[in-house]
């Protein structure tokens, strides 16, 4: 039927091909490391602002200083990590977009699907937008609260090759965090976006299979036909799981590993940041729990199905495959964890397990 199968997505790879981190043909088979146009815009941004920021922790003398400047440095070095991701592997995730958007193997053919998918790409819509603002919303209270104290002080500690505390050289250094900060925050979550629709949309994949082979009925002429057809959608989507875990992989485990807590100003500001964090850990292992339920539903669907009266022939193909589904559809970050909730309440767990630990020490 007539639907944008990936509507939502093509506005967060438009952004991305605006700012060279996403191919500009979809037609591309190999990442391509001759994109200046991405050295030019991200090296003067991200690229030296992490180099300023390390300079800066390797330099200080003071471990309470190191630490501050710690927490946004491994931010701004993970982000920087998911860039030279996105470089390498976005043609990966690309091909698979396509395929996904003119393929007839993944043609909504029947209005409940077209129903889910439209349900489905307003809701991750919504939470997108809400994640946006949450995001966001940190950038005025980082940005323009320093220049209220006395002296002015810089969004986050730098190296500098002058001292940027003297009243005329301290426009340099802010300008240049004023616009790195925006630049860098609107790429992170842009790509963190595309990294949980595609998990989302494996997960509506998932799920059409199974509402497929639940319908499958005996008397149907082209059973066999159907039900082969079918049988390649699931090797493709596994195959696809395969690419997607791939592109994610990496910048899912940095985010994992990295978990930042910034001293903010203002209450609000520590609110909107705290909420930002949690979702930034929480959607990927939610859409990557749905890509796990969609997956072990299948052999439900299969069963209940008309297969008792299919033929033989049929009944032994049914059974194969439901062998086979035995060995579900997951991803992993990093090849180690399976994306999945019991991630999110894993790392929730030794979050609060490490700050019980620094809590003890500090008394």
């Amino acid at each position: 039927m007539d639907y944008d199968r990936i509507r939502p997505v093509r506005y967060l790879t438009g952004f991305l091909k605006w700012w060279r981190l996403w191919p500009r043909k979809e037609s591309v088979s190999i990442a391509d490391w001759t994109n200046w146009q991405g050295y030019a815009l991200h090296v003067p941004f991200t690229g030296l602002f992490v180099v300023l920021l390390w300079v800066e922790a390797i330099r200080s003398r003071d471990i309470q200083h190191t630490a501050d400047v710690l927490l946004i440095c491994l931010t701004t070095t993970a982000l920087g990590g998911k860039m030279i991701n996105n470089w390498k592997y976005a043609h990966v995730a690309q091909g698979i977009l396509t395929e996904w958007s003119t393929c007839d193997l993944f043609e909504l053919r029947s209005q409940p699907e077209v129903d889910m998918w439209r349900f489905e790409h307003r809701r991750f819509s919504r939470v997108f937008m809400f994640y946006c603002l949450c995001s966001t919303g940190v950038i005025p209270f980082i940005v323009i609260q320093p220049l209220f104290d006395i002296p002015n002080q810089l969004p986050f500690w730098m190296w500098t090759p002058f001292d940027w505390r003297q009243p005329v050289l301290f426009w340099y250094p802010f300008i240049y965090q004023a616009i790195t900060i925006p630049v860098t925050c609107m790429c992170n979550i842009t790509m963190d976006g595309v990294n949980w629709y595609m998990m989302l949309h494996l997960s509506l994949c998932l799920r059409m299979l199974g509402q497929r082979l639940g319908e499958l009925q005996h008397d149907d002429k082209d059973l066999r036909e159907k039900f082969l057809e079918l049988v390649q959608l699931h090797r493709r989507l596994k195959q696809q799981a395969l690419g997607i875990e791939s592109f994610i992989s990496k910048s899912t485990f940095t985010q994992i590993l990295s978990p930042v807590l910034q001293d903010l100003p203002g209450f609000a500001a520590m609110m909107n940041y705290l909420l930002a964090m949690i979702m930034q850990i929480m959607l990927p292992t939610i859409y990557g729990n749905a890509v796990i339920d969609s997956a072990n539903m299948l052999t439900d669907s299969m069963y209940n199905s008309d297969w008792p009266d299919m033929n033989s022939r049929m009944r032994r193909l049914v059974l194969m495959f439901m062998v086979y589904l035995n060995r579900p559809v997951s991803l992993k970050a990093g090849g180690f964890f399976h994306i999945g909730l019991p991630l999110f309440t894993k790392t929730m767990n030794q979050a609060y397990s490490l700050l019980a630990l620094l809590l003890n020490m500090n008394q």
